[in-house]
């Protein structure tokens, strides 16, 4: 049988990123200069280094993220096929699966199973938690989540095992004609089991791949490679764990700026292999913002807005005030969540005259609903607001009717439902063996009356289009600032590609932005519904009964 010769050229970039020992390397860069072919071609790379087992099989089993599947299918699949065709790597589709075989010159079988997996759902990130994998590629990581690839990490390294074939082999006479790989210790002396045995180490090399466009300045991957750690652990441990397992590389631009102009960069990647060369990225700067041109052709962090704004009825100088909006004591807060994998809280209150007031954002970063409802919003609560009225708390309503998806799940987290007590009143050990304490929030969370994006947006620029006795209807703290990104343009329409008239897609992008956007809608649907309309009147704590969402304004 004929394979196939891929004929690979490493950048200098592209050759430090497949020399490093670290088990998570990411690679960040302008478009079009290689990113995903050295993640790619790593793949490819440690299967074919990966120990045979008894029967002469090179066994690595990979996943493959990307935030939608359209992206998935479009951008990673069609990279990965161009670089391992058919008779490398024969693909099936629905659900995409790829699987590297063909034979060695030294009468070894390489057989690696690499599965294409995107997350825009949550159930579909849960899918990560039951994989055993040798390796996991995260295409395009600015797109997503750090729990991402907290839960990678725990799921790399795992494949293959001494089941799948990788144990001493003897012949007829006692001699051994095969010898697994043993797990070796610091010293590099053979660890053993408590039986006597010699301990396997299967896998040859675990990795956690990702590549990606410059993020933000405030991204976790700005984070991790630029200051060393995430901001919610700054402490000299966890620097030095990142410095042991991550390892960051970053290729050049294409251009080297002198004033206005753009300057051939001679250490450039990837340019020989680029339709035009040099004209490949100068025809981008054409027609192109300065926001786009920073990030996507010369690999700055920044913030680009080539989608259309959800809300361009925003405006920061009218709807964002210099001095900070003050708590209105005689008036409750009400609560908007956002589950999922990043969960995230706005809270919010309603003048008598009907003005909003978006005063507090909580964003989270690497934890569940539990964690960040006990260690993040209940203290902020409780020195912010003690001894203030809470008038509703809602919820993305989609998981309401589905038995494991995230959103139910963290409703009924917020909500106690999932805390079991004996006959002594003694809360349950979990599945873990932990005991689950009680969040005791205060209040009932509960489903917000709808999910229609339509309605949930219109609900918000119903406020920022309003005036109140001459002042805005819509006001947001300086304290939110991923509210007030998103509302400048992070929350937007990803606009299509397609050739002619402009054209976006009719929902918004789901990105970062998208989990505090979620939440704020879900804030304003329940000042919608008429809850605060003046400071003296009584609230009703039980908002059970909304099947018709016309209670709810519409």
């Amino acid at each position: 049988m004929i394979i196939t010769t891929i004929n690979y050229i490493a950048s200098p970039t592209g050759a430090k990123f497949h020399a490093s020992n670290k088990v998570v390397r990411g690679v960040l860069g302008p478009v079009g200069n290689g990113k995903s072919v050295m993640c790619i071609n790593e793949i490819h790379r440690l299967a074919v280094l990966q120990e045979p087992n008894s029967d002469g099989i090179r066994k690595t089993k990979w996943g493959i993220f990307r935030n939608t599947y359209d992206q998935l299918e479009s951008t990673t699949l069609a990279t990965f096929k161009q670089w391992l065709p058919w008779d490398v790597c024969s693909i099936t589709m629905k659900p995409i699966r790829g699987m590297i075989k063909y034979p060695l010159a030294d009468g070894t079988t390489v057989e690696a199973l690499c599965m294409f997996v995107s997350v825009d759902r949550p159930d579909d990130v849960k899918k990560l938690l039951s994989l055993e994998l040798t390796g996991v590629f995260l295409n395009e990581a600015r797109e997503l989540p750090y729990a991402l690839v907290k839960a990678a990490r725990e799921r790399i390294g795992r494949y293959p095992s001494q089941i799948d074939g990788y144990t001493d082999v003897y012949d007829n006479n006692g001699e051994l004609t095969y010898s697994a790989p043993k797990e070796l210790d610091s010293s590099g002396n053979v660890t053993f089991n408590k039986d006597g045995t010699p301990k396997y180490k299967p896998c040859t090399r675990k990795a956690l791949l990702m590549d990606t466009n410059p993020p933000e300045d405030d991204h976790w991957w700005y984070q991790l490679a630029e200051d060393g750690c995430l901001k919610s652990n700054k402490s000299a441990e966890a620097k030095r764990a990142v410095t042991e397992i991550f390892d960051f590389f970053r290729g050049p631009a294409p251009f080297l700026k002198e004033g206005d102009n753009y300057i051939d960069n001679p250490l450039a990647e990837n340019i020989k292999f680029l339709p035009g060369g040099y004209k490949y990225y100068r025809d981008m700067l054409a027609g192109n913002s300065e926001d786009h041109i920073n990030v996507m052709i010369m690999g700055n962090y920044g913030t680009i807005k080539d989608g259309k704004p959800v809300y361009p009825q925003y405006n920061d100088r009218i709807h964002c005030p210099e001095k900070p909006l003050k708590i209105l004591e005689d008036l409750p807060i009400g609560l908007g969540w956002d589950g999922g994998l990043t969960p995230t809280c706005i809270i919010g209150q309603q003048t008598e005259r009907g003005q909003l007031r978006i005063i507090a954002e909580m964003v989270s970063e690497d934890m569940g609903v539990r964690q960040f409802a006990r260690d993040i919003v209940k203290p902020f609560l409780q020195r912010n607001f003690y001894g203030m009225k809470i008038a509703f708390s809602y919820i993305d309503p989609a998981g309401a009717g589905r038995g494991e998806a995230e959103a139910k799940s963290a409703m009924n987290i917020l909500n106690d439902e999932y805390i079991e007590y004996n006959e002594d009143g003694e809360s349950v050990l979990n599945e873990d063996g932990d005991i689950l304490q009680p969040l005791n929030m205060g209040f009932e969370t509960e489903k917000a009356p709808t999910n229609d994006p339509t309605r949930r947006i219109d609900a918000v620029n119903s406020y920022l289009i309003k005036m109140v006795e001459g002042e805005p209807g819509y006001l947001v703290s300086r304290s939110c600032p991923m509210i007030r990104k998103g509302k400048i343009g992070g929350y937007q329409y990803k606009r299509m590609q397609m050739s002619g008239e402009e054209r976006y897609k009719d929902k918004p992008d789901k990105n970062k932005y998208s989990h505090p956007a979620d939440a704020e809608q879900y804030l304003v649907l329940g000042f919608m519904g008429g809850y605060v309309v003046d400071s003296s009147d009584d609230y009703d704590d039980d908002f059970d009964d909304y099947e018709d969402v016309g209670v709810m304004g519409y």
